[in-house]
């Protein structure tokens, strides 16, 4: 198994800080993601996308646009759909 993780620190509505977690992990010739928000507990701060490219160049690419875009867990499903849609 492969790992490859990055954190983003984002400014809440309550104007405080939090660290979400994007990992990238490459497992069976796949790669799937992993994004949270540290110390959440609340499902809306945790996505876990399963296999959803074989090609390393892509999901190294997609892990940078979401956190270059400070993307939050709850968006991230939506937008692996809009942009591995085959």
């Amino acid at each position: 198994m492969i790992e490859q993780s990055l954190k983003s620190s984002i400014k809440s509505t309550k104007a405080e800080e939090i660290q979400v977690v994007y990992r990238l992990t490459f497992i069976n010739a796949l790669y799937s993601l992993e994004c949270f928000v540290e110390g959440s507990n609340d499902s809306m701060d945790y996505c876990f996308i399963e296999n959803f490219t074989d090609d390393e160049g892509e999901a190294e690419a997609f892990l940078k646009k979401i956190v270059k875009g400070k993307v939050l867990p709850v968006h991230i499903k939506d937008m692996t759909e809009d942009i591995f849609r085959k």
